[in-house]
Formats: structure tokens, C-alpha cells, sequence
């Protein structure tokens, strides 16, 4: 026989991927032969994979050729970015630069972007000489001032930040050096949007003695969208050997498949478990 314990929002604590259990009248006797597993989880899918506390992945230069050559720091709020809205991100800074023209068709025109190259598993890069001249038809609503040589922009990855893995891009310039024709490259590393791959589920209770660290219960893979619910609901019953004793409480932590911290922004999670008591 066992017992079910149920975990939610009102077991929160002040790390954000911990919740504590709290056993009625402040104390439970675990006795030896006690297991535990997972019912089931649901826990929106709230993490980041964009943040310069848990990841320093926020910041990259451009630099681009008017007048004058200038480097820009671009700073990305934290957020959960697909290389879409990274893209999108970009082409607004572009525009709050005045580094944009428009064609005749009234679309703007930016001469560098970030595109996911599905055949190659890759992001490309892609970089366009800004002309020496307003093309025909074109209008300037920014004034962006021309340079006196074609010059594509630079993509910088710093080696200060972890944005390159993002994009799968190493440290350097994009194209290494500013030229007059376009410039295309494919990332030479595996891109890395999504950071958090699957759950690990640790309880303090545990003793699985073959595995490290021993205290894992389960584990469960990310398999809907940033924003949605995950829920998991094992298939069939994994019993885990908890350690005898009196507990007053004990804590489940959520981890990434590294055994990282994950930054947890929405709480309002389910958890539940199956205990089965031991013999006295």
C-alpha cells in the first residue's frame, strides 16, 4: 500500500527550483524498506534560455561602417529567444541605430542577420556591404551616412560571454575582417538554444545507490514549447529505496541533464508522489 504526498505552489522556497515538503505535526518516522516514486509532474516550462546570472550569455558586438567605423555592445535582456526573435532583436537595435534603409517595396533593408539552416543543423550568418550610395528606388528615413568603400558589418563573439554557444559561432569576427563583398558562414559548433534538455528530480530522502549524486528519484525530458505545461506521467511505477529516519521534511529540486540549476520563473507546479512505508 502507499500514500500519496502532494507538492504545489505553497511548497515553494527561496530557491526556485526547490520545493519543501512539510510532514504533518512537524515530524514523520521513515522505517527501513521505505520507497518512493513519481505519480506525476506538471510544471510550466518557465526557464530562460537567455540570462546573464545562471548562463552569462546576454552579450556580442556589431560593428558597422558609416563615416566612420563603429562597434556597438548589444546587451539581450533575459529571455527565451529561438534564433527567430534573436534575429528580430537585432534588426530593432539596427533600426533604433538608423543602420536600415528602405527599399521600394517599403520592407526595411538590414545588412546583416541570423537565419537557423535547417539541412545543416546550423545558424548562418549572413552579412551584406552597405553601398557607398543610395541604391535606386531606395529611400534613407535614418540617414544613414554612407561609407566611402562598400563595407560589410562584423558579427563579434566575445570571449567574456557565452552568447556564441547560443549560435553555435566560437570567439571572433564574423567575417574576420570588414570587406566589400558579402559574407555568409555556417556556425562550425552545434548551436545550443535550448540549454535545458530534460529534468532531473532529486529528493533528499533518496538512496539510489547506483547512481551519483544518490539522491536522484527520476528524470524526464522537455518535450512541449517555452511557455507551455510540462507533464510527465511515468508509464509505470519506479520505486526508489529512501533512507530511514525521522524527517520533519524533504525537499525535491529540479535540475537540468548537467546537473544545473534551473531559474524557475512560474512556480505553480504539481507534484506528486507515491511513499510506500516499510515494515516496522
Amino acid at each position: 500500500m502507499s500514500n500519496t504526498l502532494i507538492l504545489n505552489s505553497s511548497n515553494t522556497t527561496n530557491q526556485v527550483n526547490i520545493f519543501q515538503y512539510n510532514f504533518l505535526n512537524g515530524a514523520f518516522v521513515v522505517p527501513d524498506g521505505s520507497e518512493l516514486c513519481v505519480s506525476g509532474i506538471t510544471i510550466p516550462y518557465s526557464w530562460f534560455n537567455v540570462q546573464q546570472q545562471y548562463y552569462n550569455n546576454t552579450t556580442f558586438n556589431i560593428t558597422f561602417t558609416e563615416a566612420v567605423t563603429s562597434t556597438y555592445n548589444i546587451v539581450l535582456p533575459n529571455g527565451y529567444y529561438s534564433v527567430d526573435t534573436l534575429n528580430q532583436f537585432l534588426q530593432g537595435f539596427l533600426v533604433n541605430q538608423g543602420l536600415y534603409l528602405v527599399d521600394s517595396t517599403g520592407q526595411n533593408v538590414y545588412y546583416l542577420s541570423l537565419v537557423y539552416n535547417v539541412s545543416t543543423y546550423s545558424v548562418q550568418f549572413l552579412s551584406f556591404a552597405v553601398p557607398i550610395a543610395l541604391p535606386a528606388g531606395f529611400t534613407n528615413p535614418a540617414g544613414l551616412v554612407f561609407p566611402a568603400v562598400a563595407s560589410t558589418p562584423q558579427l563579434q563573439i566575445l570571449s567574456t560571454s557565452n552568447f556564441g554557444t547560443i549560435i553555435g559561432f566560437a570567439t571572433g569576427f564574423y567575417p574576420p575582417a570588414i570587406q566589400a563583398t558579402n559574407y555568409s558562414v555556417l556556425s562550425t559548433l552545434v548551436p545550443q538554444g535550448s540549454i535545458v534538455n530534460s529534468l532531473i528530480v532529486r529528493c533528499n530522502l533518496v538512496s539510489n545507490s547506483v547512481v551519483s549524486p544518490t539522491d536522484i528519484l527520476d528524470s524526464f525530458q522537455i518535450n512541449t514549447a517555452f511557455g507551455s505545461n510540462l507533464n510527465y506521467e511515468p508509464t509505470f511505477e519506479k520505486w526508489v529505496k529512501i533512507k530511514s529516519g525521522r524527517y520533519s521534511s524533504f525537499t525535491i529540486t529540479f535540475q537540468d541533464q548537467n546537473l544545473n540549476s534551473i531559474p524557475i520563473l512560474d512556480s505553480n507546479v504539481l507534484i506528486t508522489l507515491l511513499l510506500k512505508i516499510g515494515k516496522v
